[in-house]
């Protein structure tokens, strides 16, 4: 018979395979199972290891650095692309109906072989989810999303329709289109554009952090978190787009990369300013970020368009400037909030900014400067002080060019003593030419020179001490500035042998002269070797002026030694691994004989 079941015995479940939890850390490293044991697992406590278990585990995702390799892959695939649209239009001739039809070609080595021609065959070498795959195909069909549903115009217009054969592109009025986008994003995400213009976020951030990076180094009057602010709004003043436009166009110059489309932001922000011109009535305070598109556009046009255009632009800040002169003019300092002061400084450093290129042009042109040193403006507060709005009450100018203990607070301070005195040389060689127009010598012409000229050899010792040779070959508005004060001291030698007559009783000074000058122009030969030594994007826009200068004074001079002609062949050398860069050095070509 079968045995009666005792229900009272309990029929016991199998053990799991492990304690509930996650594992140690320890035996995480050693890749063995662990008991999950608390406090400590078996393992850690017979190896007398602490037992560290992480409950929170980061997630699983793509590494440091991928997504920003990507965007550097998308925003190469949009540059190339519109590379590829440019030179197809150029070789075909223009139609009123704008449908000619153009076939894509692989434009970019670097993107390692994608075939446009057949984009069903694709193949990504990075990991791209099942929209951004299809996504991208589509773009390379011409068939990727159109940009006319999204952004609005700067000028409160509104896009024009593609008429491009690759949809997903914006024709502008020369025929040079922008991809508005490879990876899926909104609509509102894009950059609105100007007359068509459109470009996107990745190239917007691009360009700010190009002009961030090489420009405000010689131009340093934006207040980075200010712009940026603004600069996320969708309603921004016709003053604030035309001044980020003005931005982009100066960092496209000093770009390898973004250079193709730097024509097409230089017209359309010149014609944003001259647009903003009609709206201005009578004398009124004229906005800040107005003056500063101005003074940009001018640097860029000086560099790459033409010296007389980059006159007039200038002539237009001097204007505005000048109109709304007692708005720059300093007042006391420390009754302003923090936010009046970054709004006083930002106006002190572009007056500053327009004051150097003033001074800087008029001694290559040999014209009259603008702006008098005479003036209750103060010097730019430190850049660190600047940026985070901390009020700092600076020098006034006269009171840094005659101080024994003159610090060199920053670079850009520094570069405007040295205008200051190069403004100083330039009118005394004005005013010299207007007294031998009148009377035969002035009685005293010896007493500014000397003065101009000690004042040139002890801001230059000075200049020297404060920043050592090292530093002015590393940093590119230093070394600007040390040739600066060497081609002053060239001008200064140029002067003396203008008005010495071979009897004059004074021919005696001249050797003292000579031997400075003859110095100078080495150390300018030695500060120029140096510039191989730095990024060609960084070097600063001005630095053909005092290459060119000192090319002339051994033109003019090359009797005072046979070393002369090598040096001013490596100047000419110099001056023409600019050229692509600046246009600031008119007929130094003629040097090269």
């Amino acid at each position: 018979m079968p045995q009666p079941v005792d229900l009272s015995v309990k029929t016991s479940t199998p053990p799991t395979r492990q304690n509930p939890g996650a594992a140690c850390e320890e035996c995480r490293r050693r890749k063995v199972r662990c008991d999950r044991q608390q406090p400590a697992c078996g393992l850690c406590l017979s190896s007398g290891v602490q037992c560290q278990v992480t409950t929170p585990r980061p997630p699983r995702g793509p590494k440091r650095g991928y997504l920003k390799a990507l965007q550097a892959r998308i925003a190469t695939l949009e540059g190339s692309l519109l590379q590829q649209q440019q030179q197809q239009q150029q070789q075909q001739q223009p139609s009123s109906n704008c449908s000619n039809t153009m076939s894509i070609s692989p434009v970019d080595t670097s993107l390692e072989g994608l075939a446009f021609n057949d984009p069903s065959s694709l193949t990504w070498d990075f990991a791209v989810t099942a929209d951004e795959d299809a996504t991208l195909r589509d773009l390379c069909r011409g068939t990727g999303p159109s940009t006319t549903s999204g952004g609005s115009s700067l000028d409160e217009g509104s896009a024009q329709a593609s008429t491009s054969p690759i949809r997903g592109f914006e024709t502008l009025s020369d025929g040079i289109g922008f991809a508005d986008a490879t990876m899926p994003r909104k609509m509102s995400e894009m950059s609105d554009g100007l007359d068509g213009l459109n470009i996107s976020n990745l190239m917007q951030a691009d360009l700010d952090q190009l002009y961030f990076d090489r420009v405000h180094l010689f131009a340093p009057i934006l207040h980075q978190r200010r712009y940026f602010s603004w600069a996320r709004n969708i309603a921004k003043a016709g003053a604030q787009s035309c001044l980020r436009y003005a931005m982009w166009t100066l960092a496209a110059s000093v770009s390898a990369h973004y250079q193709n489309i730097g024509d097409s932001l230089y017209r359309c922000t010149k014609q944003a300013l001259e647009a903003l011109d009609p709206k201005c009535v009578g004398i009124t305070m004229t906005e800040i970020e107005k003056v500063q598109a101005w003074l940009l556009l001018a640097i860029h046009e000086f560099m790459c368009v033409d010296f007389s255009k980059g006159w007039e632009s200038a002539g237009r800040a001097f204007t505005l400037i000048q109109l709304n002169w007692h708005h720059y003019t300093s007042g006391s300092d420390v009754s302003l909030t923090r936010e009046d002061w970054v709004d006083a400084e930002q106006k002190r450093r572009t007056f500053w900014l327009a004051y150097c290129l003033d001074r800087f042009i008029s001694i290559r042109n040999n014209s009259p400067v603008t702006f008098s040193e005479q003036n209750t403006i103060r010097l730019p507060a430190p850049e660190v002080d600047f940026q985070n709005e901390q009020p700092t009450v600076s020098r006034f100018l006269s009171e840094a060019i005659t101080a024994m203990d003159a610090k060199c607070t920053s670079a850009f301070a520094e570069c405007i003593v040295v205008a200051t005195v190069v403004g100083r040389a330039l009118n005394h060689g004005q005013q010299s030419v207007v007294d031998n127009m009148y009377i035969h010598e002035s009685q005293g012409f010896w007493e500014q020179h000397e003065w101009i000229n000690s004042t040139v050899v002890q801001r230059m010792d000075m200049f020297n001490q404060n920043c050592p040779t090292a530093a002015q070959e590393a940093d590119p508005m230093l070394l600007f500035i040390s040739m600066m004060w060497r081609t002053t001291v060239l001008y200064m030698y140029q002067l003396i042998k203008l008005v010495i007559h071979p009897s004059d009783e004074k021919r005696s000074v001249l050797a003292d002269y000579t031997r400075q000058s003859t110095t100078a122009a080495k150390e300018i030969v030695n500060l120029t070797n140096k510039l191989s030594q730095l990024n060609s994007f960084k070097v600063h826009p001005f630095t053909p002026i005092p290459l060119s200068l000192c090319a002339e004074f051994f033109v003019t001079y090359h009797e005072l030694g046979d070393t002369y002609g090598k040096q001013l062949q490596e100047i000419t050398e110099a001056m023409h691994g600019l050229m692509s860069f600046s246009n600031l050095g008119p007929g130094f070509s003629s040097y090269a004989r």
